[in-house]
């Protein structure tokens, strides 16, 4: 589901001031209603205290299980997806909760191994056609080298980057830095620790002994790093390393600098700051003795913040790492408008506030407190750019969750034959293969036999299972009617969600029901107040006249909402249908040019008009450009 990823990124920022307390032990069955989208048929999904967990479809073909916090998981689904909503609560012993959430857990665990594996491997075989084919495009990204440079060629010693750059532009910082490791070290540290890291990745190569054995959803494997992960983080080290003997400042556009009022600091503040960059400084230090084979990445995050400390201290205004995404016109980026700007830098700056007060407190400021401060600070320093005057809506680009601007690093050729490298493509393509269908045999997405829904009652019921066990004389179906209420397999009927979530309301324990309401109802109602019912109806009623909705390029073309009206539906239903014949018939047109998107959105359109017809309804207008804690009315 496309906006998760969105919501749970921001969710990072404002965790603290929007998760719910919640100290009871009970599960929450969720039945998430239809849209057009993903999950078109509707989404069903467990809540374990403040923790969602719940199955996806993923190519190719897959069934992977998410862990959200449900604040996101609401914004994403019930805000920006525009669902409602609706949950039973089931009081649960504390043990079997324990056991439940260990489940759930477990298995999300052992599928992210197994899916990163597999990510392993397709990396494997792009660094391997890209050493093999000198002549295509061989870039690859270097996750915080974007802070100093845009690109990187390495060599077998540092002289071609450090000529690049004069000793007026040296960094001061970087000089003590470089000075501090000699000290502590010797002053051939740098020299020899350069000359190994080259030799390491001058002598790397894939490791074509590896089997793959049967997967299981219910066991981890231990694995060495891939062999483009070792490739990557060699070249990485070695980035770093040559940042450093050049004694590079940061980019200036790597920085988020303001004179804003929030950005300025008290002398405590200062103070604070100050002690946390030497703590800083004396940690990269023994970062060179590093056991870990990533150092290059957290030896560049902490130059970059060194100068950004230093630049804060000698101000008196924050400075700190650009969080943001840079990849332009991406369709993640969220846009805010001229209307709600004010509540969204409301918002914002209540985010930073919040982050700020860590440099009031009498305890130390730690790595993940100065981490939130970038991050809100970046979210701050987005809303206070200036326009051109014209009214366009800001785009808000992502955040990261750790400072990962990245710039791209010509290939090292390796000392391999091109017989070599032939050989290892050919083994990759076949892991690849044969890793897929593995995986396919243990997660195949069967929308009528394993979905959403029956893999939750699969996870219940597994545990179930291993609580029976302990208990000689109880059966499963037993151990669900003790702990649950009643026993509900995941089969049948039960693979629908909503008549899942009826057969839980009839089978276990329920203590309370809840219902939370779509981010354009909400509004609805907030107009209510303000406006006559049947004003707002009408002028709700459509996409062209509604001060709620603004059509977006996820939904298809359609001229009436049809969930607020039951009787007049089929009429609507046929007017929706007929625009979206409309856009079938141009998308036939427009397909030189748009490959295909208005003729696919025109079918969407269709799938989710026919049921209008029969007084049921499926569409209800997506919000994909929706911030946290900020409406529109």
């Amino acid at each position: 589901m496309k906006y998760v990823k969105q919501a749970l990124v921001l969710s990072l920022a404002i965790w603290a001031s929007i998760a719910e307390a919640d100290t009871g032990r009970r599960l929450e069955f969720l039945y998430i209603n239809a849209n057009e989208g993903s999950a078109s048929g509707g989404h069903a999904a467990l809540k374990l205290d403040q923790q969602v967990f719940h199955f996806q479809h993923v190519e190719p073909g897959l069934l992977r299980l998410f862990r959200d916090d449900f604040a996101a998981f609401e914004f994403a689904y019930g805000f920006q997806e525009n669902r409602t909503i609706r949950g039973h609560s089931i009081e649960v012993a504390e043990d079997f909760f324990i056991a439940l959430r260990g489940a759930f857990t477990r298995r999300l665990l052992i599928q992210n191994q197994q899916f990163a594996a597999l990510q392993a491997l397709y990396d494997d075989q792009a660094l391997i056609s890209g050493l093999q084919n000198p002549g295509t495009a061989r870039h690859l990204p270097l996750k915080a080298l974007g802070y100093f440079l845009s690109e990187y060629r390495a060599g077998e010693s540092p002289a071609s980057v450090a000529d690049a750059y004069s000793t007026s532009s040296a960094s001061p910082q970087l000089m003590q830095l470089r000075q501090a490791i000699g000290n502590e070290f010797g002053a051939d540290f740098l020299a020899g620790k350069r000359l190994q890291t080259w030799q390491i990745l001058r002598s790397i190569k894939p490791d074509l002994s590896v089997t793959i054995t049967d997967l299981s959803d219910d066991n981890f494997k231990v694995a060495d790093a891939s062999f483009a992960r070792r490739y990557r983080d060699q070249i990485l080290n070695l980035a770093a390393l040559d940042v450093l003997h050049a004694a590079m400042p940061p980019s200036g556009e790597s920085l988020i600098r303001a004179a804003l009022p929030e950005f300025q600091l008290k002398p405590t503040q200062l103070g604070k700051l100050a002690k946390f960059r030497q703590c800083l400084f004396n940690d990269l230090v023994k970062l060179m003795r590093s056991r870990r084979t990533d150092w290059g990445f957290p030896l560049l995050v902490g130059m970059a913040r060194l100068h950004a400390l230093d630049d804060s201290i000698a101000s008196g205004y924050l400075t700190v790492l650009d969080r943001s995404r840079q990849i332009p016109d991406q369709p993640q980026n969220a846009s805010v408008d001229a209307d709600t700007l004010p509540s969204a830098l409301q918002y914002t700056q209540q985010v930073f506030n919040a982050a700020a007060s860590q440099l009031n407190d009498a305890e130390e400021l730690d790595e993940r407190g100065y981490a939130e401060l970038e991050l809100s600070a970046t979210a701050l320093k987005q809303l206070h750019r200036p326009t051109d005057g014209k009214q366009q809506p800001l785009k808000l680009p992502p955040l990261t969750t750790t400072p990962t601007r990245a710039a791209t690093a010509e290939l090292v050729n390796l000392p391999l034959s091109t017989a070599e490298l032939a050989r290892y493509e050919r083994k990759i393509a076949e892991q690849i293969d044969t890793y897929q269908d593995r995986l396919l045999d243990l997660y195949d997405y069967q929308l009528l036999s394993r979905n959403c829904v029956t893999e939750i009652f699969r996870v219940i019921n597994q545990t179930l299972a291993s609580v029976a066990g302990r208990e000689a004389l109880e059966t499963p179906s037993q151990a669900s009617r003790r702990l649950l209420g009643g026993y509900i397999d995941e089969q049948g009927l039960n693979i629908i969600p909503f008549l899942a979530y009826a057969r839980v309301a009839d089978e276990y324990r329920v203590g309370t029901s809840f219902e939370r309401l779509p981010y354009r109802e909400q509004q609805r109602r907030e107009l209510y107040r303000h406006a006559p019912e049947w004003q707002v109806d009408l002028q709700e009623s459509n996409p062209l006249s509604s001060s709620i909705y603004h059509w977006n390029d996820t939904d298809a073309a359609f001229l009436f909402f049809t969930q607020d009206q039951i009787w007049p539906r089929p009429l609507m239903g046929s007017l929706n249908l007929a625009v979206a014949g409309g856009q079938a018939l141009y998308g036939l047109f427009s397909w030189p040019w748009d490959e295909g998107e208005n003729l696919h959105k025109s079918l969407k359109g269709i799938f989710v008009s026919l049921p209008e017809l029969l007084f049921c309804n499926i569409r209800k207008g997506s919000f994909p450009g929706l911030l946290p804690g900020v409406t529109k009315p």
